[in-house]
């Protein structure tokens, strides 16, 4: 508020009872406000739409919670709950001297903990607005940025969030999927955040986010699946986020319990080769 003799008169502030600033321009107004809303208390006088469940990220904004489902395991893995627990998490400090290098790479020692062999993809950890998502596929292949409608629910969002989208995607189950609709948050990675629109679609999936190309060429983030680490620069130096193999390896096992048994490929043993040689050339064999 500042020495008494130094306020403005003129400006009052009806939440301090004084004088030097006004009511709308009071930050700590604002911050106490949003903490009702966050806390729910506020919920019968907030609008509806889009931006206003949407939280304005920054580095040292707490996670509001955390995300994580796995479905379809056995019960010691089966977890699918929201923690509201910030005061377990840390805030992240930045650096406080800028770094000149832009050269990302990667070597032996970004091995450490990582378990060799494997064939796992990348699968991490992002705060999307304060909340913490832990099952984020990595996929190079799709330019989209795909969120489940799950994890959709979870961060409190109804339909009615939702902007329209015009185009279908394609190769979900082989034929067209249309979204639900779109829905643009701030997605933080270590000191960077940047808005993302998502794709909600609904449909049965392992993961909460897949992030694609998009997403990568606009954090200029490469990524090694074989070390598990996604590298991507800042204003303070180069930033890592490190993939997690046992989650990684709990979605594949979700996946392949639930694959289609048509498309299952039984072998046989054959005896007699030579007996098959013909067969489909002939069409009244082609039965046969």
């Amino acid at each position: 508020m500042g020495p008494p003799d130094t306020r403005r008169r003129n400006k009052r502030c009806e939440y301090h009872k004084d004088h030097g600033h006004d009511t709308a321009n009071c930050y700590a107004l604002k911050n106490h406000l949003e903490e009702l809303v966050q806390d729910g208390r506020l919920a019968q006088h907030v609008q509806k739409n889009n931006p206003s469940n949407t939280v304005a990220l920054r580095p040292d904004s707490p996670p509001l919670g955390v995300i994580h489902m796995i479905y379809n395991l056995p019960s010691s893995a089966k977890v699918h709950t929201i923690q509201l627990q910030p005061s377990l998490h840390k805030p992240i400090t930045p650096a406080k001297r800028r770094h000149e290098t832009r050269r990302i790479s990667f070597n032996v020692t970004d091995l450490v903990g990582v378990t060799l062999p494997h064939t796992n993809p990348l699968v991490i950890e992002l705060c999307v607005n304060r909340f913490t998502i832990e099952l984020v596929l990595i996929d190079q292949g799709i330019t989209s940025k795909i969120m489940y409608y799950k994890t959709f629910v979870k961060l409190g969002f109804t339909n009615l969030d939702l902007s329209p989208t015009d185009y279908p995607l394609f190769s979900f189950n082989a034929s067209p999927k249309y979204p639900l609709g779109n829905i643009t948050l701030p997605v933080r990675v270590g000191t960077r955040s940047v808005d993302v629109e998502f794709m909600v679609v609904k449909l049965p999936s392992p993961y909460d986010l897949i992030m694609g190309k998009i997403w990568l060429h606009t954090m200029q983030a490469v990524l090694s699946t074989y070390h598990q680490l996604l590298l991507f620069p800042t204003d303070y130096g180069i930033e890592q986020i490190r993939g997690s193999q046992k989650l990684a390896q709990a979605c594949y096992l979700v996946v392949a319990a639930k694959r289609p048994k048509e498309l299952e490929v039984n072998s046989i043993e054959v005896p007699n080769r030579e007996s098959f040689k013909n067969i489909g050339k002939i069409p009244s064999e082609k039965a046969t």
